[in-house]
């Protein structure tokens, strides 16, 4: 007997932002079980195994390398699920998704070894299927997702960046990683290194659930609580997108915007069971079997810090300082992340180029003066 559908409501907004001369976010909203994409949102039921797909990626690198890449990403994403075999185990559409991810890693990089113009392009992504009445969200980068449940709103994700691994490790608190510098760098992308780790975070939806899925352009210039209040404040999904999309371009939308708001609900899913019953940040150990989890860290998290030259050699109270639980303790200067790793902002490194290619051109200019004189 096959489980009862899950009803899902859809939208999607993206949005150039205020500064960027064009939108290089991209997202997608498709069935799976239909094989049809939609063209902004709209109703539909998991009526098979898969059910609904959403995508969001933010493009970096050249002049319309980001564009190229994010619009590669999600079609790729997009065609590498819908080709997977039908499931409704939880740990197999978990692989399917890495395994779709993946695949749109090597496009990229295929692409940009094909067209010289767009070398050094890349792009973030997030990725949620249904499963077994389940979320499950891929991620690489640090686009982000969110659940908002009986008035809260909890982030499911965790951003693969530096100031991310300072935080979750106690070294920064979330208003200094807000106002830092190294906001921006991320530990990896699609397009960049020889291989992705895919984080899968895993949420067991309740009736009513919303998703929301955006691009940093949201969440870098506007707080959880804003981002809350907006939700909590507009009950139509396309109103509340276009709320936020209004709140970000309000702050200053120094980058582009991309929303996507999911409503889940249905006899499948199970009610709120009280104020207790939250979601919360669980993400699926890839070397387990089955559906097992950690809930207290990040495991692809603490293999980026480490490759970033991070240490992993500490734990914070109440976990032991053994086994899956071990916490991140960075040095008290963050490495810079590798080379392609990081999410550039052109002008702003044009100008640094520039000062310091001015800065050693004087210094050899006064080399060789006090040589002559």
């Amino acid at each position: 007997m096959k489980p009862e559908p899950v009803q899902v409501e859809v939208v999607g907004v993206t949005d150039a932002g205020l500064v960027r001369d064009r939108n290089e976010d991209w997202y997608a909203i498709g069935d799976l079980d239909r094989g049809a994409l939609s063209d902004g949102g709209g109703a539909t039921r998991s009526r098979g195994p898969r059910g609904p797909l959403f995508v969001v990626c933010d493009g970096m690198g050249g002049v319309a390398g980001g564009e190229v890449a994010s619009q590669l990403a999600v079609d790729v994403v997009w065609r590498e699920m819908l080709a997977s075999p039908a499931t409704y185990e939880r740990s197999v559409f978990a692989r399917h998704l890495r395994r779709a991810i993946r695949a749109a890693h090597r496009h990229v990089i295929d692409e940009a070894a094909a067209r010289p113009e767009l070398r050094g392009m890349g792009t973030t992504v997030s990725a949620a299927g249904l499963a077994g009445g389940a979320l499950l969200i891929a991620q690489v980068g640090d686009s982000r997702a969110y659940i908002e449940r009986a008035g809260a709103l909890t982030q499911v994700t965790r951003d693969q960046s530096v100031v991310s691994a300072l935080v979750h490790a106690g070294r920064l608190s979330e208003m200094e990683a807000r106002l830092s510098e190294k906001r921006s760098l991320i530990l990896q992308a699609l397009g960049t290194g020889p291989d992705v780790d895919v984080a899968i975070s895993l949420v067991e939806l309740r009736r009513g659930d919303r998703l929301l899925l955006c691009s940093d352009g949201l969440h870098g210039p506007v707080n959880d609580d804003a981002l809350r209040h907006v939700l909590a404040s507009q009950d139509g999904l396309q109103g509340a997108a276009d709320a936020l999309v209004g709140l970000a371009r309000q702050a200053g939308a120094p980058d582009n915007v991309t929303v996507v708001i999911a409503r889940f609900t249905g006899e499948r899913l199970p009610l709120p069971a009280g104020e207790g019953d939250r979601p919360r940040f669980t993400e699926l150990d890839p070397n387990e079997e089955g559906d097992g989890a950690l809930t207290s860290t990040s495991y692809v998290g603490r293999r980026l810090a480490a490759r970033a030259g991070l240490r992993n050699d500490t734990s914070p109270p109440g976990i032991p300082a053994t086994g899956q639980h071990r916490a991140v303790r960075p040095p008290a200067d963050p490495p810079t992340p590798p080379v392609g790793a990081v999410k550039t902002r052109g002008s702003r490194l044009a100008l640094v180029a520039c000062v310091v290619a001015a800065v050693i051109a004087l210094a050899a200019l006064g080399v060789y003066l006090g040589g002559v004189l």
